[in-house]
Order: C-alpha cells, then sequence, then structure tokens
C-alpha cells in the first residue's frame, strides 16, 4: 500500500501526560532531575529538558495502572551519575541487547522513565542495512 504523504498527517512531537496526586511534589522531583518547571495552573504543569516535555496533570485520584515513558538521549552515563543521589533510579545502567545502554528512574507517583542511548554498534549495524 503505497501512502501519499501530502495526505496524512505527520507526527510533530509527543508529551506524555502524567497524572500526579500532589503537583508540588511533582515540580520539585522534576527540577531535581534537571528539568526546567512551570505550572499552568493549579492543576497542569510542565517539566521540560532538552526539548522534551512531560504533561503534569493533578487527580485527586490518579488513574491506576504503570506508565513508562521512553526518552533518547546522549552521554548516558552522566545522566546516570546525575540521578544516582536522587534514590529515584530502580535499574542499573547496562547495555542492552537490543542496542542501546539504558537506566530506569521512578517517579514518587509510580511512573517509570527509561532513558536510552543508543551504542555505537548499533548505528554501525543500522548503516550496513
Amino acid at each position: 500500500m503505497s501512502l501519499n504523504t501530502a495526505d496524512n498527517a505527520t507526527f510533530l512531537r509527543v508529551a506524555p501526560r502524567l497524572g500526579v496526586h500532589d503537583m508540588e511534589q511533582a515540580l520539585a522531583f522534576y527540577g531535581q532531575l534537571g528539568f526546567q518547571t512551570s505550572l499552568y495552573d493549579e492543576h497542569f504543569g510542565f517539566a521540560e529538558r532538552d526539548g522534551v516535555t512531560l504533561h503534569l496533570q493533578h487527580f485527586s485520584d490518579p488513574p491506576e495502572g504503570h506508565s513508562v515513558c521512553w526518552i533518547e538521549v546522549t552521554n548516558s552515563e552522566a545522566l546516570y551519575q546525575q540521578y544516582l543521589p536522587t534514590g529515584a533510579v530502580c535499574s542499573p545502567l547496562s547495555d542492552r541487547p537490543w542496542g542501546f545502554k539504558e537506566f530506569c528512574i521512578r517517579d514518587p507517583f509510580g511512573y517509570l522513565i527509561l532513558f536510552d542511548e543508543r551504542l555505537p554498534q548499533a548505528d554501525a549495524a543500522a548503516e550496513k542495512e
């Protein structure tokens, strides 16, 4: 099936929306991780870093379940070392068989955020294809 790009929508960006029960705590947590935080109003805030934005929405009773947000980064080792003292890291930085170096944090509301850096050998393999 051929797709005519003139007739199709284009995805421009993604911004995960995370339900939080304490906006002040959420802004402080993401600020501690190096995000620039701002409050739109008492029910909605933002955490932004390097062009990646997380939407923080206040719910007195947040939806149940666990969401995962994936963020591709550079220099994952430096980021990992920056986040270790926060106590939020829930998996060690390690090379994964799918071609990324990865670690994970858990925020105070149970969300998992994966930080991945593409391994050089994965880039080389992709160029050969």
